[in-house]
């Protein structure tokens, strides 16, 4: 798939929460073979992204949904931040497709399926044929936070732009841009509660960024850059280089 139509499912996705059924098997074909291309933020990190059904998946705040993408990765430095990018590649690949899916930061499955190839667990995507709407008419119906709330950059906007409209757990969007000139710097808040999600949060910003960053021209090479400082109650995860 052309990075464009990712780039473009930004300002139209929406979480999808009610479902009309399974997707058919030709399908669920091409989204596993997607799922086998995606692009990893930490390409050192291993991972393994399975299919699970309904009665595979439990927990607080689960929708009812045919299918759950669930993610699983070896604990490494960065690998929630790495889940983060890799799922949302699948949920623009989705919503491009007219498949309703939306984030599960609660859900968790069950007996067989709570640990892959000696991988853990990290959190998962439902997924199916959508019973409600895909798209947002709009990019006016997100709520979301004004750019100066989450950045101190000036200029860039049209990049952070695609950052700012990026879906996070209880949509807290707990992240913070620093940088300008040819680097952005993801940092996450720091959460006694929520820390891992918070994680996963700045990676599907990360992957927001890479995109608009492809869209505008750049090769936006990511990189975690060493020693780097973080505004105060955030942490820092990675940088898209702009070249």
């Amino acid at each position: 798939m052309e990075h464009m139509e990712l780039y473009e499912a930004i300002f139209k996705r929406r979480s999808v929460r009610r479902y009309a059924g399974p997707i058919d098997e030709g399908t669920m074909e091409e989204v596993e073979s997607f799922a086998r291309s995606l692009k990893p933020l930490h390409p050192g990190i291993r991972t393994e992204l399975r299919v699970l059904n309904d009665d595979g998946v439990r927990g607080p705040f689960k929708v009812s949904a045919p299918h759950f993408l669930a993610i699983y990765s070896e604990e490494a430095d960065g690998h929630a931040a790495n889940a983060g990018f890799m799922l949302q590649q699948m949920d623009l690949f989705l919503s491009s497709r007219g498949i309703g899916s939306c984030w599960q930061g609660g859900p968790r499955p069950t007996g067989d399926a709570k640990k892959v190839s000696g991988l853990g667990f990290v959190i998962s995507l439902a997924f199916g044929v959508p019973g409600e709407d895909v798209h947002r008419r709009s990019t006016a119906e997100f709520k979301r936070k004004p750019l100066e709330d989450i950045t101190d950059i000036g200029g860039m906007n049209d990049i952070l732009e695609a950052a700012r409209l990026a879906p996070s757990g209880m949509n807290r969007q707990s992240w913070y841009f620093t940088g300008g000139g040819d680097v952005i710097r993801v940092h996450y808040a720091r959460s006694m509660l929520t820390d891992q999600m918070n994680r996963v949060n700045a990676g599907i910003a990360l992957c927001h960024l890479w995109l608009a960053a492809l869209h505008e021209g750049s090769a936006a090479e990511l990189v975690r850059e060493e020693g780097q400082d973080a505004p105060r109650g955030f942490s820092y995860v990675a940088s898209v280089m702009l070249k």
